[in-house]
């Protein structure tokens, strides 16, 4: 596969390299026990799965960085994973008109071979144990395909069937394309939007697709493919159309980075960008490589945005369930207490957010948290507010999570600080991970 000069490690890199992989598994153990041990139980609990999201499974915490390619038909997606698995498999299907019918997550092993959607559902070595929740007709739509590629043994590539129009998108397609790939695109570490330089209309069905994942508008680049075949002053036209078309769907301040070149190993038609294609092309590298040296962080990261919403979750169903009126509790019918909890669910949100003290930005939508409620059974099933669970998922977000990332960046103390700087037996783990925090011990003569 394509890949930027690299330096030939000498012993010294290897066995620090090592050491460094040894402390990361060290954390991220520490992370899981976090998630199994304090969080999970809450999320069971509350029933976190219906009103907020399914549960982190084991296999997608220790999952390798995944890569999502998204796009409409004919943007190059399958001959990007290609390009960049460096591997001519008989499973890429690459023609001009619609070609993947399937979602295919390109994964590393010894020998090529094929791996069936039931059966990778339930392989312990993949994080897709939970798509067996979209039933067996999507199920038969996914696989994973394994293959010798170097560069699958640090990230997995993940290509979809191309987005469709009109009533071509749902014809043959037993799922809902867009939930599957919001479901994809929260557990991804890159979401690759591709784009054909010649065609950049965005149908209302890819529009559908991208606004599923405003939410992980931080993760996603665009990638304008195919940009060899239009001249020069074409491309110029076509790149402020893309970045026009992509910042009304997403409704973000600071517009995506696009990647603009040919992503695979043709000689280029029009050479008057020669130099930005190869530097684009080299820029993708060097983010995708970039992802195995982030990827802890980015758990943490994930995890402690986790553990804020399930704790705003805990504390809002439990004030719900303790406003349900006693009358309607003794009755215990399930039709009047939702009724009484849809009518007045704008006070009572603002009531919880007040007492409880809980940020804006942490609380439900208003509307999803209504629709949630009236398909839930059993009401009275919701728990109490207990507020030592609450202090718990504190002690959390205020201890244990800055205990690892402490020293992160090697940020050091300020003069002022009235802080007492850790001894040196107390280094942070995460300090040695990435190299930071530690300084050259002086020679004494």
């Amino acid at each position: 596969p394509p890949a930027l000069p690299a330096v030939t490690p000498n012993k010294n890199s290897l066995e620090a390299d090592l050491k460094d992989r040894s402390s990361q598994r060290a954390v991220l153990r520490k992370l899981w026990s976090i998630y199994a041990e304090t969080v999970l139980p809450l999320e069971q609990q509350s029933f976190y799965d219906h009103f907020g999201a399914p549960p982190v499974s084991r296999e997608e915490f220790e999952a390798r960085p995944q890569v999502l390619l998204l796009g409409q038909y004919s943007t190059g997606k399958t001959s990007m994973v290609q390009w960049l698995t460096g591997m001519r498999s008989n499973h890429f299907d690459v023609r001009p008109q619609p070609s993947t019918d399937k979602f295919m997550a390109c994964v590393h092993g010894n020998e090529e071979c094929i791996i069936h959607g039931n059966a990778a559902a339930c392989l312990p070595q993949l994080p897709y144990q939970g798509l067996a929740q979209f039933g067996a007709d999507f199920l038969g739509s996914f696989q994973a395909l394994v293959l010798p590629s170097e560069r699958l043994r640090d990230i997995t590539l993940i290509d979809t069937p191309g987005v469709l129009s009109g009533r071509k998108q749902s014809i043959g397609r037993e799922y809902d394309f867009a939930k599957i790939s919001a479901w994809m695109a929260e557990r991804a570490d890159l979401v690759l939007l591709t784009f054909d330089a010649h065609k950049l209309d965005i149908s209302d069905e890819f529009q559908q697709v991208m606004e599923v994942l405003r939410p992980h508008a931080n993760k996603v680049r665009c990638v304008l493919n195919k940009a060899d075949q239009i001249d020069a002053s074409n491309l110029v036209r076509v790149y402020g159309a893309l970045l026009w078309n992509v910042g009304k769907v997403f409704q973000t301040p600071e517009v995506a980075r696009v990647f603009v070149s040919s992503f695979w190993d043709e000689a280029y038609r029009f050479r008057d960008h020669v130099t930005l294609f190869e530097e684009d092309k080299a820029a993708v590298l060097k983010e995708l490589e970039s992802l195995p040296h982030t990827a802890l962080l980015r758990k943490i990261n994930n995890l402690t945005a986790r553990v804020r919403r399930v704790r705003t979750h805990v504390v809002v169903i439990g004030y719900l369930r303790s406003r349900i009126p006693l009358h309607l509790r003794a009755m215990g019918v399930d039709s009047a207490i939702r009724n009484w909890l849809c009518s007045n669910l704008e006070t009572l949100l603002c009531e919880a957010q007040r007492v409880h003290n809980l940020s804006i930005g942490d609380m439900p939508k208003l509307e999803v948290l209504r629709g949630k409620l009236m398909a839930f059974d059993g009401l009275l099933r919701l728990p109490t507010l207990d507020l030592a669970e609450v202090h718990r998922l504190d002690e959390v977000l205020e201890k244990e999570v800055p205990q690892l990332l402490s020293g992160v960046g090697g940020v050091t103390l300020s003069k002022e600080s009235l802080k007492i700087p850790d001894s040196p037996s107390r280094v942070s783990t995460l300090a040695s991970i990435f190299g930071f925090g530690a300084s050259k011990r002086r020679r004494t003569e």
